[in-house]
């Protein structure tokens, strides 16, 4: 079992392992985060603002949909969470490493109906101080996430965190839906 940063709830994450630690990196809870802009896995440039549903975001900072199987099951597994999540008044956006093609490759190949964004030199990343601290530098993109998932107000404060900073332990989306019904 693994705690919730910000939330003190208990809850079983996909592949925990015995030492992992709920991490404390990025925004912290209460904090509101920037304006941020990103093309989609169409091309097209959203901001995270206009993507909000009317209680909020489920935003997942990821690393990649191209390469990563723990990203890749993660994406899957909200996409199947998306009406229930959706229900509850929040949408689905996923920031990731990946490019604007490999988005598109991804959604045609999984049929994602939530927007992903493209941040491929990891600046945003890097603006929501998620760069995971034991990757080196001069790899793939300067640098990749923690992965985490921020629960975001309409307004962009950070109402819950979700996250472990072993990257191949990733939240269950009963996990995330929990959270969002312990915020009501």
């Amino acid at each position: 079992m693994r705690l919730l940063a910000g939330l003190g709830l208990a809850v079983a994450l996909i592949a925990a392992p015995a030492a992992a630690q709920t991490h404390n990196f990025g925004p912290a809870v209460g904090a509101t985060l920037p304006a941020i802009s990103a093309p989609d896995q169409t091309g097209a440039i959203r901001t995270l603002a206009s993507l909000a549903g009317e209680n909020g975001t489920v935003l997942l900072v990821t690393r990649a949909a191209d390469w990563c199987p723990f990203c890749q099951a993660q994406m899957v597994q909200l996409e199947g969470a998306r009406a229930e999540i959706e229900q509850r008044g929040y949408r689905i956006v996923t920031i990731s490493t990946d490019s604007v093609e490999e988005l598109a490759a991804f959604d045609r190949r999984r049929n994602i109906g939530y927007t992903m964004l493209s941040d491929e030199q990891a600046q945003i990343v890097r603006q929501l101080n998620l760069l995971d601290p034991t990757m080196q530098p001069n790899r793939r993109h300067n640098g990749l996430p923690t992965p985490t998932i921020l629960i975001l107000s309409p307004q962009g404060e950070v109402r819950a965190k979700l996250g472990d900073a072993n990257y191949r332990v990733r939240p269950a989306p009963e996990a995330v839906l929990a959270t969002l019904d312990s915020l009501r």
